[in-house]
């Protein structure tokens, strides 16, 4: 019953926020009961979940693996609704402020944002490979309303770009999923249809060569969507001109939603293809995308486009983590999810809010804010650190064990190309994340620019990433899951 609730409720308040028939006091308040009511369905869900036994309701099914996303964009749905207020009402106050002269616009921005967050649960729910597809384009579809969401030179220019090359790469993904279901009628006949858990039994039945044309087309498809070199080109685009609210949905949950459905393709090609192939495709094209993100973060002058690369830089780890194929590793990169998307939730709310008080993205032009506002200083600096891996933050944890997995699985050169790969982001996030606290002011002071609400949500997600990370194996459900979704996308392997 409580799924029913998940996925109900977001497409209802979409609805009554799209007719502007509430006040926009209502309408806030009634944005948070929404995400807290969602949010408390999961917890119900996965306080009554037995991970030997998926909760399988018609087309939708949620095992470890679904409920571990389902938590993550839960979370991020949770911080978006109870940040949302401070930041549209400082976007409507301000000079440059968007909604300003648009302010009938926060109904519909409120709609698409909890359609945005609907179709990444669907994603997540869906026990087909065939419907995941459908809602992974849905959320293209929504996503790209909300960056172009101010309707500007600069911003409808990322959102077509966003829109072809993420196209173009879903329609790849959906050629592997013909060819999948090619094969399975060849080897299976037409029972259960694309169902993931039929094909992941009769796995092995599959052709191998069939297999591996599926993968690849696969892989590169959904690896657009993750955001994987040599085909990211759309998301520092997208990052860096959609609403701060957005870009952390996007960068938190969006292309983890991409890389969930891709592991569930993989683990039923595995057999067939072989764990050679699939892990050689994850991990070096996993580095290569650290590799390409840390020369543009250090020519960088644009504060959100340094962190769209400082995702490029997560995403590429996860994906090499996921493909050493351990279990280690796979624990610490479902992890490694989770504290990415609440430290970078974090850290494009900050970076949005000085952009706006600011009224630049240009890193070079903000100065001296130890001096001016110290408080969102320290969260600036906290997040930087935080997503940078430096202990004792959540981050820190998941990379440490990702990287000591390369060296437990027998890869110590990949291993160090890694590191010396992680500390050119660190080297070149911390010279503009610096730049930004200290020197003189250029401008008059604005006073702090987080409220009280806002700096006590950051506080949470903040320590929440490290607190679970810390202690995951001792919180009650946390381990019996991380554990549970593992053995899921390792797929029998040990």
């Amino acid at each position: 019953m409580e799924l029913y609730y998940i996925l109900a409720l977001p497409p209802i308040f979409a609805m009554v926020a799209a007719s502007n028939v509430l006040s926009l006091s209502v309408l806030h308040w009634a944005d948070r009961l929404t995400a807290c009511a969602v949010f408390g369905c999961i917890l119900s869900l996965g306080a009554h979940f037995a991970p030997s036994e998926p909760l399988r309701l018609n087309y939708f099914m949620v095992d470890a693996f679904s409920l571990w996303m389902l938590f993550i964009i839960g979370l991020l749905y949770l911080a978006f609704a109870w940040t949302s207020k401070a930041y549209l009402e400082r976007d409507t106050n301000i000079r440059y402020g968007y909604l300003r002269r648009f302010t009938h616009l926060e109904g519909r921005f409120y709609a698409l944002s909890h359609l945005f967050v609907w179709t990444m649960m669907l994603v997540v729910t869906v026990d087909s490979l065939g419907l995941m597809w459908v809602t992974i384009e849905a959320t293209t579809l929504v996503s790209a309303l909300l960056v172009a969401f101010k309707f500007t030179r600069t911003s409808l220019e990322a959102a077509w770009k966003y829109v072809m090359v993420c196209i173009v790469g879903i329609c790849l993904a959906l050629l592997g999923t013909i060819i999948v279901y090619y094969g399975q009628l060849q080897a299976l006949g037409d029972t259960a249809p694309l169902n993931w858990e039929f094909l992941s039994e009769h796995a092995a039945m599959l052709d191998p060569d069939v297999a591996k044309m599926a993968f690849c087309f696969l892989f590169v498809g959904y690896g657009t969507k993750i955001g994987l070199a040599p085909m990211h080109a759309w998301l520092p685009d997208a990052h860096s001109e959609a609403p701060a609210l957005t870009s952390g949905l996007l960068s938190g949950a969006l292309c983890i939603c991409a890389l969930y459905v891709l592991l569930r393709a993989t683990v039923v090609l595995m057999p067939a293809v072989g764990l050679d192939f699939i892990s050689n495709m994850y991990i070096y094209f996993g580095l290569f995308t650290i590799a390409l993100a840390v020369p543009f973060v250090v020519v960088q002058r644009d504060v959100k486009r340094m962190l769209a690369y400082s995702s490029m830089e997560n995403f590429g780890l996860l994906a090499a983590g996921f493909g050493l194929f351990m279990p280690l590793a796979a624990e610490a990169s479902l992890l490694h999810m989770f504290n990415h998307a609440l430290v970078k939730y974090m850290l494009f709310y900050t970076a949005g809010t000085i952009m706006e008080t600011y009224a630049t993205k240009n890193m070079m032009r903000i100065h001296g804010m130890m001096q001016q506002a110290p408080r969102t200083a320290m969260f600036w600096l906290l997040g930087i650190v935080g997503i940078l891996g430096m202990p004792p933050m959540g981050v820190f944890f998941s990379k440490f064990f990702i990287i000591a997995s390369f060296f437990e699985n027998n890869h110590p050169y990949l291993g160090i190309m890694a590191l010396l790969f992680l500390a050119g982001m660190l080297f070149g996030i911390l010279y503009h994340a610096m730049r930004m606290l200290g020197g003189k002011p250029s401008r008059k002071s604005a006073g702090e620019l987080l409220g009280r609400l806002d700096m006590t949500v950051l506080i949470i997600m903040l320590a929440g990433s490290g607190l679970i990370s810390a202690f995951a194996y001792e919180i009650p459900y946390v381990g019996t899951i991380l554990t549970a979704a593992a053995q899921i996308v390792l797929g029998g392997v040990h």
